[in-house]
């Protein structure tokens, strides 16, 4: 792999990580008066060979006669079928449009495709009704491969109808469903099968299939039936082919339906972090309810099979939101429809319809397709659009550079207007007539063609896992989408505070949940006071009770909150202000300290360089070094772009080249203006794109993987910087 090297000349100065499991708990509450639940059935991905679970539960109850009500999941089912028959729930890729993706997200890159054009047919989309009934087969079928109650049921599946349906169908008769990822090993699902005791497996393709019979069965006794969701029906380990013979044994909707109770088992789930450090988490206490628009991920993938929920009169119009303290997009309607791309899915509306993206590289085609009104996504895909923009504002005519700055600019003053608040908290005015024309009409030939990437109908984004910057949800705003920043962990069931457009902070994370209670704290544990940085804690009925059979684990991070609950310590720093926002500042994890004994904290350093359009990815470490370095990876459309640089030139020539590291040293020394001197980079190298083991599901970098894997460059950055002290990016690294 190769890197070059560069110094910024600044005066001042792998393999996979183990996993994670969740197991969530599924049974019967009484009404509660808050909104809504998100029911979590995590799957994210690892390549591990040793895995431990973590337990949670989830019920849900409601006590507005706006919403459906239901006690069980499958209640939950029931309900919305009967409510919601023919209107579409989920949609997946049939054809009709490019096979190919146009455009790929992440690198940036362009593909050709002489497919054909996207149309609004080329995704296929199933009922409420064809959804409930396929639930139903699939219990026949889980039954009649021996399955009961407590049993434990594998799928190793990415996002498809039919994940959905078996978890459904599990859930039904009180068994457990343990999801796995396609991208991980054999030998790692030999293991979680053997951990989770699982008896059935499904299996997406016939590829996954085979590796299965051949190199997991013969060392899973206990799994003793297969089946193959894409295997043609007739043949014998067909998933469609079970689920024709069960429509002979097809009696009701209800039938052979089996109750849970609150203690009892609904998902043991492998999920991956960042740090690679495998705990088993117990969650007994009472089952947590979350608003709805809480994002249902971020520090794991999450899917929602919550359903049916119709408030579409619940606001009627800004003017009632703004009496009432709400706004409109505080609530998803059963009109919405979101795409679901991380895995599973960051599910969200009830009564409402998700699309299922075909993958990654897809998300810009697939959006054209499903055109979605609500979106939930980690940063990378706005900050993706927003430097796309950019880049071509700044490559565009001085007439169009003009338009595009004045669009941007009565874009943010209308986008105050059009979410009711301004950053003091006051009601924005309204647009007088000059600025509402000039409005309308650099809406219609600028505005509307960035909301056109999206789609055309996205509404309201919904964004954790990571940081957003900060420029990138002005941004967002200003094109007329509105975006709101989460933020949670697995072991907090799993959000904390979430923002919502009628009590927003741009650059929070927003307020504490109903129920739930942020502390900030300092080295000794005591709670500190607003504006003043601590770690992040959390206290409530969403904070897991501990690790399974890792008591000193337990005792690290729960302590007593002064209010004498239990208090998670999240390692993340942060800060309260005086209305309870809350703002994540950094990884107490990653703090570090340099040669000369100062601490460094290098997430907003790389949030910071992050910002430039040039730069995709950035690592910054330093850890018992004289200063920090980087590992850089350049987004070489833009910088190809920004020079008029031909796509017939390779990248191992642009990597010497001296306008290239020019322009990404000038790049983080414009970005790093609010970072502290002797935390800048002095040096920097390029590197490839980060590998699919460097990042987890939800794209967050898993730093040990990344500095494991340029351990030689990083070496190499001090020693030829501190042996000549200039630059040093005419050298290649392999």
């Amino acid at each position: 792999m190769m890197a070059t090297i560069t110094s910024l000349f600044h005066p001042h100065r792998a393999t996979m990580t183990s996993s994670l499991a969740t197991i969530s708990r599924l049974g019967r509450r009484q009404s509660s008066s808050i909104l809504q639940l998100m029911h979590r059935a995590a799957i994210s991905g690892g390549g591990s060979s040793q895995s431990m679970p973590m337990l949670f539960q989830s019920t849900r109850n409601l006590n507005s006669e706006s919403y459906l009500q239901f006690n069980t999941l499958h209640e939950l089912v029931t309900n919305a079928t009967a409510a919601y028959g023919n209107n579409p729930l989920f949609g997946t890729f049939v054809g009709g449009g490019a096979t190919k993706p146009t455009t790929n997200i992440i690198s940036g890159k362009h593909c050709d495709d002489d497919s054909g054009s996207a149309n609004a047919n080329a995704f296929q989309w199933m009922t409420y009704t064809e959804f409930g009934k396929s639930v139903a087969l699939c219990r026949i079928v889980l039954k009649q491969l021996g399955l009961r109650p407590y049993s434990k049921v594998g799928i190793i599946s990415n996002n498809r109808q039919e994940w959905a349906t078996i978890a459904a169908a599990a859930y039904s008769i009180n068994a457990a469903l343990v999801p796995m990822y396609e991208a991980q090993q054999p030998k790692d699902w030999t293991h979680i099968l053997n951990d989770s005791e699982c008896c059935v497996l499904f299996c997406a393709t016939e590829d996954i299939y085979l590796k299965a019979k051949k190199e997991v069965l013969p060392c899973t006794p206990l799994v003793r039936e297969v089946l193959c969701l894409d295997a043609p029906i007739g043949e014998p380990h067909s998933f469609a082919g079970a689920m024709a013979n069960a429509e002979t044994d097809f009696v009701a909707m209800d039938s052979g339906v089996v109750e849970p109770l609150e203690e009892d088992l609904a998902n043991l789930i492998y999920t991956s972090g960042t740090t690679g450090k495998p705990k088993v988490i117990q969650r007994y206490c009472p089952a947590w309810l979350i608003l709805i628009i809480t994002l249902s991920s971020t520090s794991t993938s999450m899917i929602s099979l919550a359903f049916a929920l119709d408030i579409d009169n619940q606001v009627s119009n800004l003017k009632a939101a703004r009496e009432s303290g709400t706004h409109p997009l505080d609530f998803p309607s059963s009109q919405d429809r979101s795409l679901s791309f991380l895995p599973w899915a960051h599910s969200y509306g009830q009564g409402a319809s998700m699309g299922i993206c075909r993958g990654i590289p897809y998300i810009l085609d697939d959006l054209q397709l499903v055109k979605p009104t609500l979106l939930f996504a980690v940063p990378t895909l706005y900050k993706k659009v927003h430097d796309g923009v950019i880049n071509a504002m700044q490559n565009g005519s001085s007439i169009q550079r003009t338009l595009m700055r004045s669009a941007l600019r009565i874009g943010k003053v209308y986008a105050a207007y059009r979410n009711g608040i301004v950053d003091d908290g006051t009601l924005a005015p309204p647009l007088g007539l000059i600025d509402s024309l000039k409005y309308k009409f650099l809406d219609s030939i600028v505005l509307s063609k960035i909301r056109n990437r999206f789609g055309g109908n996205l509404r309201a984004g919904f964004v954790a896992g990571a940081a957003c910057p900060k420029e990138v949800i002005n941004f967002m705003d200003a094109v007329g989408i509105p975006v709101c920043e989460g933020y949670g962990l697995t072991e907090t069931s799993p959000a904390i505070a979430i923002n919502v457009l009628s009590r927003r902070k741009v650059g929070s994370v927003g307020q504490a949940l109903n129920g739930v209670r942020c502390w900030i704290v300092d080295p000794e544990g005591k709670p500190v006071g607003p504006g003043q940085e601590g770690e992040i804690c959390c206290s409530g009925p969403n904070v897991m009770k501990g690790y399974h059979n890792n008591l000193d684990a337990t005792n690290e991070v729960i302590t007593l909150a002064p209010d004498g609950k239990p208090m998670f310590h999240t390692g993340d720093l942060g800060k309260l202000d005086n209305d309870g926002f809350l703002f994540v500042t950094g990884r107490l994890k990653d703090l570090y300290k340099l040669e000369n004994g100062k601490y460094v904290c290098p997430t907003p350093i790389e949030e910071a360089i992050g910002m430039s359009r040039f730069i995709s990815q950035v690592v910054v470490c330093g850890a018992n070094r004289p200063y920090n370095v980087a590992l850089v990876v350049p987004d070489w459309v833009a910088i190809r772009s920004e020079f008029g640089i031909s796509n017939d030139i390779p990248e191992e020539d642009l990597v010497n080249s001296e306008k290239v590291k020019g322009l990404i040293s000038a790049e983080i020394k414009l970005n790093c203006y609010n970072i502290k001197k002797f935390e800048i980079p002095l040096a920097f190298a390029f590197v490839a794109p980060f590998t699919a083991d460097m990042v987890t599901p939800k794209m967050s970098i898993r730093r040990h993987v990344v500095m494991k894997a340029y351990d030689d460059i990083i070496s190499d950055m001090y020693a030829t910087h501190d042996s000549i002290g200039a630059s040093i990016g005419d050298r290649k690294a392999a």
